[in-house]
C-alpha cells in the first residue's frame, strides 16, 4: 500500500480550501480513493485529482490556493 498524506475530510486535497462536506457531495465534487472520500471546492480541483491523484496524495505535496 502506497503511504498517502494526511487530508482533513473537509479538506480539498489539490488546493487545500476547507470545503463544505455536503455541498461538494450534492454537486458531484467528491470521489472516493483506496475507501477514503476526498471533497473539492470546485470542479478544476476535482478533474485534477481525478486525472493525478497519487500527485495530490503525495507525503511531499503541499496544497496551496
Amino acid at each position: 500500500m502506497t503511504e498517502h498524506r494526511s487530508v482533513e475530510p473537509n479538506e480539498d486535497p489539490v488546493c487545500g480550501m476547507t470545503v463544505d462536506v455536503a455541498q461538494a457531495r450534492a454537486k458531484g465534487l467528491s470521489a472516493t480513493r483506496d475507501g477514503h472520500e476526498y471533497v473539492f471546492c470546485g470542479k478544476g480541483c476535482f478533474l485534477e485529482f481525478r486525472d493525478d491523484p497519487d500527485t495530490y496524495l503525495a507525503p511531499d505535496y503541499h496544497p496551496s490556493m
